[in-house]
């Protein structure tokens, strides 16, 4: 038993070495991309978390605003829908379902796919929070 002992305290300066301990964890820097757009656009810590989220998995298809334009939408029928023009006509429950279970969860295009077993309950209400961004009518209008 007190070879295991020894080699085992032996390590352990070596693993805390390693492990890092007391330094910060490097910054993400496209975390810190999101958080310096938020500060500018007045977002929330929940709309600036769904902005992340929605430049993850919906841009692709749904655009960086939301207009249906993404790099992908050309492959889809129907086409995304533009979010400043749908997201008025439906309450925030139903864009819930939309997010969690995908579009045929609403008996929509099977299309968009379910993010219900990706995203937490709290990240999924960040993406609606940020849709609701999304509708907002641009300054001016």
């Amino acid at each position: 038993m007190r070879p295991r002992l020894l080699l085992l305290s032996g390590m352990l300066p070596l693993l805390w070495a390693c492990g890092g301990a007391g330094r910060p964890a490097p910054a993400d820097p496209l975390l810190e991309v999101f958080r310096r757009q938020a500060r500018e656009e007045g977002l929330s810590p929940p709309q600036t978390e769904g902005k992340r989220l929605f430049a993850r998995y919906c841009e692709t298809c749904h655009g960086p605003v939301g207009g249906g334009d993404g790099q992908n939408a050309y492959n889809l029928q129907p086409s995304p829908p533009d979010f400043a023009e749908s997201l008025h006509s439906h309450p925030s429950s139903y864009w819930r379902r939309i997010v969690a279970g995908g579009s045929a969860a609403v008996g929509r295009s099977a299309l968009c796919p379910p993010w219900g077993r990706a995203l937490a309950h709290e990240e999924i209400d960040a993406v609606v929070e940020y849709l609701k961004v999304l509708a907002r009518p641009a300054a001016g209008s």
